[in-house]
């Protein structure tokens, strides 16, 4: 006989979720990987998933180049999130993909 455990059921989050994109240009050899473990190691605390949805590679952005675009979902457990609080979490994942893979981000 199989005895089968229910299926556990998780509360919905308290607070909302924030969605923010983005999109950069890097060298070929940057794999994905190497951008989801720079976006953990930068916060761990109000990130919460990262996805790839769009990969680029193609005369317009150069030689040995690719384009990722990534999205952000942003959530603190505690509370509400204050687009001063998004903004200085983006602002550090833009400079560590800047500084430590050398990644030029695309504005607009």
């Amino acid at each position: 006989m199989i005895v089968v455990a229910p299926p556990s059921i998780l509360e919905p989050p308290r607070f909302p979720e924030v969605k923010r994109d983005l999109s950069m240009v890097l060298d070929k050899s940057i794999q994905y990987q190497s951008l989801e473990n720079l976006a953990y190691e930068t916060d761990r605390k109000i990130l919460k998933d990262v996805n790839l949805f769009d990969v680029y590679e193609g005369e317009k952005i150069g030689l040995n180049k690719k384009s990722y675009a990534l999205s952000f979902v942003l959530r603190d457990d505690e509370k509400t999130l204050t687009d001063k609080e998004i903004d200085k979490v983006m602002q550090r994942l833009m400079e560590n993909f800047e500084n430590k893979l050398g990644a030029v981000i695309r504005k607009g």
